[in-house]
């Protein structure tokens, strides 16, 4: 027979402590990991190591009423929060956008006011134009009146001889003025 060597003979048992240990420490590892080992063993109520009160997690882990009462009221005030809360900011958000919208229906407002300011002092200027107008016309009309009443009293002949010489009674001749009546000023 051959001789044994024992050089090689303990060899075999780390290896296989070895192996132990790494497939341990892969185990723990996973369970770690808390995403991958709640994965495998899927719950939620794990803690990060992957187990639970019974054992490894699973999604059959008992729980009394009382638990699951408290989980439900639990459950109940985290919505009532939450619907409070978006309430709250749904205020807030619709009180923003009001606030915004006055805003602007108070900036409109200011413009329109102010354009109906200019527009009452335009149509008042264009009144008073027109008034001066007429004054203008009328005393224009008064003054070129006046000319020609002065131009027929000085260089037109009233009494013109007869013509014929049997008659040597001047007779009168009516004057020409082609300027309107002007109203007040004009008694033509």
């Amino acid at each position: 027979m051959a001789e044994f060597d024992n050089r090689y003979s303990s060899n075999g048992k780390a290896n296989a402590a070895l192996a132990t240990g790494i497939i341990g420490t892969a185990g723990v590892g996973l369970g770690l990991l808390g995403g991958l080992g709640n994965g495998l063993w899927g719950s939620a109520n794990c803690n990060r190591a992957g187990w639970d009160n019974y054992g490894p997690c699973s999604d059959n882990t008992p729980v009394t009423r009382y638990e699951m009462g408290l989980q439900q009221q639990l459950a109940e005030k985290d919505a009532a929060i939450a619907l409070r809360d978006a309430n709250t900011y749904n205020d807030q958000k619709s009180l923003q956008l009001y606030q915004y919208v006055d805003g602007r229906f108070r900036e409109f407002e200011a413009a329109l006011a102010s354009q109906a300011v200019v527009n009452q002092k335009t149509a008042d200027d264009i009144k008073l134009v027109r008034k001066d107008v007429e004054i203008e016309a009328e005393r224009r009309c008064c003054a070129d009146n006046a000319i020609v009443n002065y131009a027929n009293a000085t260089f037109y002949a009233k009494l013109i001889a007869g013509v014929t010489p049997t008659t040597t009674d001047p007779t009168p001749q009516s004057t020409y003025n082609p300027i309107p009546n002007c109203k007040p000023c004009c008694n033509n």
